[in-house]
């Protein structure tokens, strides 16, 4: 294997030279050409003798070796580093809609309810399931099967220390996650409601339209806050109610007022709300915080800016006219695209960091280099094309990376032992 990289790597330096590269280009290529025999050599001594903290440095070579391949990759991808006027594919949008158009789009015509006094009972179940349909929209259902998912992820992993699981707790950790992320996706809906409706995506969200009104959704929001700690403190733990009540506040407030609205980095740092659920699921089982809980959600943090940046790629109009400084944004298109690459670099390296400090063996090791290939293959295919529909292919693709590895620890450290 080792004589494979080096090959791949003289064949990429060879290449290098008969071509002219970017400074950004050749100072990291040189600088991995440079570190690789120097790491094959502490690989080396790591097998022949035992000598304190070989290992360790040989581990942290290797990733900077990747690291620096990686800096080369993305500089090398950006043929030209000017923001481009336009994506090659980008769908066609539609004027932006005055304040008459949007209100024709979002309300009906009430001479339609009395057009047809027969059709009265008809019309009052289809209400009815429409504002159930509404207050369900509130809670952003897409979220919750994958921060779900990241929970369970957690419980499983901390049976590792070995704890065992327990139905209830499963079952109430769960529960009471599904009301917490209702109640952050309500709050988030209430305060961007005026923002919402100058952006095309969101311009028909419930609160936008008035559908709910904003005393109703702010109701909605704080009971499910107080149905889902009474759940938690009641089945599973303080601790875990104390970080599912952190994380609600660090969505609802910290993301969704402080950083969201007011710098780039706003998806770099609100990442650890998203993340918070491996420690809640970490903390179910055990009743306390460990390193195997911590990795989890480091990788979800990591995870997240190679995840949203493409939806901040694809709708970067979208989230100007919201008055967003998303990166895409303010940086570029170009500049986000080279932040996927590299933050996808370090969520690679986060997984193997599981693989060396957490029990979580060959499975989860083959699992996710597969899916990391794929996520890499995507983000690599993106960065060529540049184009609308592959920027939210790598989006879906993030989502099923996370997904297969969490999936993968969950198998690992439930199913194979038995």
């Amino acid at each position: 294997m080792v004589g494979v990289v080096g090959l791949l790597l003289a064949f990429t330096l060879l290449r290098a030279r008969s071509v002219s590269l970017d400074w950004r280009v050749t100072i990291p290529l040189y600088g991995a050409a440079v570190a690789f025999p120097v790491q094959v050599g502490l690989g080396a001594l790591v097998v022949l003798a035992e000598v304190p903290y070989v290992t360790e440095i040989h581990l942290v070579l290797g990733t900077a070796v990747f690291m620096l391949l990686l800096t080369a990759l993305a500089w090398s991808l950006e043929t030209d580093t000017a923001e481009q006027a336009s994506e090659r594919d980008t769908a066609q949008r539609s004027p932006e809609m005055d304040d008459t158009a949007v209100e024709k789009a979002v309300q009906s015509d009430p001479a339609e309810t009395d057009a047809n006094p027969t059709a009265t009972a008809d019309q009052s179940t289809h209400t009815i399931v429409a504002r159930a349909g509404a207050y369900l929209e509130l809670t952003k259902p897409r979220l919750m099967w994958l921060l779900c998912l990241l929970a369970f992820a957690g419980m499983a992993l901390a049976t590792t220390t070995g704890e065992s699981l327990s139905g209830v707790v499963v079952a109430a950790t769960l529960g009471g996650g599904i009301l917490a992320i209702g109640a952050s996706g309500t709050f988030n809906h209430l305060y961007e409601r005026d923002r919402d409706q100058r952006m095309e995506r969101t311009a028909d969200r419930p609160v936008a339209t008035d559908e709910i009104p904003v005393r109703n959704a702010a109701l909605f929001g704080v009971g499910q806050v107080l149905l889902s700690m009474g759940v938690l403190l009641v089945f599973v733990n303080v601790l875990a109610a104390a970080l599912t009540f952190a994380a609600i506040i660090y969505y609802s407030v910290v993301y969704t007022v402080i950083l969201k609205p007011n710098t780039s980095w706003n998806i770099a740092i609100g990442g650890g709300s998203g993340a918070l659920p491996a420690l809640i699921g970490w903390a179910a089982v055990t009743g306390s915080i460990g390193l195997g809980g911590l990795l989890l959600a480091g990788l979800v943090v990591i995870w997240t800016p190679p995840h949203f940046y493409n939806l901040g790629i694809a709708y970067k109009d979208d989230y100007a006219r919201g008055g967003y400084p998303m990166l895409p944004v303010v940086a570029g298109v170009s500049v986000a695209r080279r932040r996927i690459l590299l933050t996808l670099g370090a969520t690679l390296v986060t997984s193997v960091a599981l693989i060396v400090w957490t029990p979580l063996a060959w499975l989860f090791a083959a699992i996710s280099i597969l899916a990391g290939g794929l996520f890499f293959w995507s983000a690599v295919k993106q960065c060529r094309l540049r184009t609308r529909k592959a920027t939210m292919q790598t989006f879906f693709v993030s989502i099923a990376y996370l997904g297969i590895v969490l999936g993968a620890i969950v198998v690992e450290t439930i199913l194979v032992p038995l």
